[in-house]
């Protein structure tokens, strides 16, 4: 899947209570996106890259949520997250504890969004 959302607990969704099907019946999405199949419209590019919009997410769980989702990607996949300031501190925690394991690359840097690419390596675990 290329979303994370903050209900989303590894293959389990915390609001229903049962593994994640994106637009399920009592899903926050229901209703409100549309989602596409791999093959129908989505690149093969797109299957390797995980976005994390931290903007709505309480400042106290963004570094959490993103390393769990760090750590899920297998080599070569991405995570590109959208924060509302420069994750400047994140990416020192990526330097120390993932040295040599990641990419990072920023594709906006504000005024009011910032966007990074972090990739997992062939390094990484």
């Amino acid at each position: 899947m290329s979303w994370l959302c903050p209900h989303q607990l590894g293959e389990l969704c915390k609001r229903v209570k049962k593994t994640c099907e994106p637009g399920m019946k009592g899903c926050v999405l229901k209703g409100r996106v549309k989602f596409v199949e791999f093959g129908k419209g989505v690149s093969k590019l797109d299957k390797d890259i995980q976005i994390l919009d931290l903007r709505s997410m309480p400042p106290f769980e963004r570094h959490e949520k993103i390393f769990s989702s760090f750590d899920n990607l297998k080599p070569g996949q991405t995570l590109k997250i959208i924060n509302d300031h420069d994750p400047k501190p994140l990416r020192y925690q990526f330097e120390a504890e993932y040295k040599n394991v990641h990419e990072w690359q920023y594709e906006k840097e504000g005024p009011k969004d910032w966007i990074v690419k972090i990739k997992k390596t062939e390094g990484g675990k």
